[in-house]
């Protein structure tokens, strides 16, 4: 096997160029060629390089090819500044942008390129998924409570990814909020810190997830419960950067794939009882709805194993955070020791 070089930093501010540059760019036939050096770029950092650790490795895959995801659809499938565009979402302030993107200046571009990046779920845009997103904050939502809230709201979700980060020995429920949780603090804090700072409005930071009664069906848990980050995604085959490095690890890329293929299945064979259910006369009831989060959740208990497990016993939790506030007050131990790999 060949050796690996160390990731370097740089590749990101190339990486975000590369991917800005076509969307700043007036419409012309051959755009989609600037997806080539993506590519390029993509294959290189998956196949040879590393930043040293599994989780470091796994966690910049799940960075740059979400990046990746969006730059297909925005240069080689969709042509952006023809197709999408702005809309207000404060009733008393007019639509950011007054005419075509393609005819207004370079530095309204750019700002208007930086926009696209920073909303993946299409918030503010018109092509946002209005139905499937929890509802936006009201617009005249003083600011202080919105920063207030959501920094609060910050804390109560650290606790509990503190809890689970103390619990990643069960698998199942600490491996999912955990990810939850994170996702959940950063966009709480951004979004505070953007309004704080005045560069966005209460309206345009919806939550992230939706709520668990959400979650009645398979189908609503990944298109309403769950976030919409890629919501836009192609169906591409995207590979797992421990996969590609080292063999050792190539059964992380197969059950994650797997699992995501399984998801695809219960969602047509869902989809096929609630007709067959619909056809014989039954509508939906509290007892319906009360079979599908069961239904749901035994699902889920079922199959993250398949996913989880491989990156578990590939060492994707062993490197978590290194304090605990919750130990910290428990048993006095704020910074915790390393737990050694499985």
């Amino acid at each position: 096997m060949a050796s690996l070089h160390r990731f370097n930093d740089a590749f990101w501010g190339a990486y975000l160029l590369l991917i800005f540059l076509p969307l700043i760019i007036k419409p012309f036939p051959y755009r989609s060629l600037f997806f080539a050096p993506i590519l390029a770029l993509t294959a290189y950092v998956l196949c040879t390089t590393t930043t040293g650790t599994y989780n470091g490795d796994y966690h910049l895959a799940l960075g740059w090819l979400t990046l990746f995801c969006s730059a297909s659809d925005y240069i080689v499938f969709t042509d952006v500044q023809r197709t999408l565009r702005r809309v207000s979402l404060n009733p008393a302030v007019p639509p950011p942008d007054s005419g075509p993107i393609e005819d207004a200046s370079l530095w309204r571009r750019v700002w208007w390129a930086a926009a696209l990046l920073g909303s993946p779920r299409g918030v503010g845009w018109s092509h946002e998924p209005v139905s499937a997103l929890p509802p936006h904050p009201s617009a005249s939502t003083p600011k202080f409570t919105f920063v207030s809230q959501r920094l609060a709201r910050a804390v109560g979700f650290f606790l509990l990814h503190d809890a689970c980060n103390l619990h990643r020995f069960i698998v199942g429920a600490s491996w999912g909020m955990s990810a939850y949780t994170a996702l959940v603090i950063g966009t709480s804090i951004l979004s505070a810190g953007s309004v704080a700072l005045g560069f966005s409005g209460p309206e345009e930071w919806p939550p992230l997830f939706g709520g668990p009664r959400e979650a009645r069906s398979i189908r609503r848990f990944w298109g309403r419960a769950w976030h919409q980050l890629m919501r836009r995604a192609r169906p591409l085959f995207l590979l797992n950067r421990s996969s590609l490095c080292t063999g050792s690890t190539s059964h992380t890329m197969c059950s994650a794939l797997a699992f995501f293929m399984l998801q695809a299945c219960a969602i047509t064979l869902e989809d096929l009882l609630i007709f067959l259910g619909k056809r014989a006369g039954m509508r939906e009831s509290r007892a319906t709805r009360a079979v599908g989060y069961a239904w749901t959740w035994a699902w889920f208990a079922l199959v993250l194993p398949v996913c989880q497990v491989p990156l578990v016993r590939a060492g994707l939790m062993e490197e978590a955070l290194p304090v605990s506030v919750l130990a910290g007050l428990w048993r006095g131990e704020w910074v915790l020791e390393p737990r050694e790999g499985r």
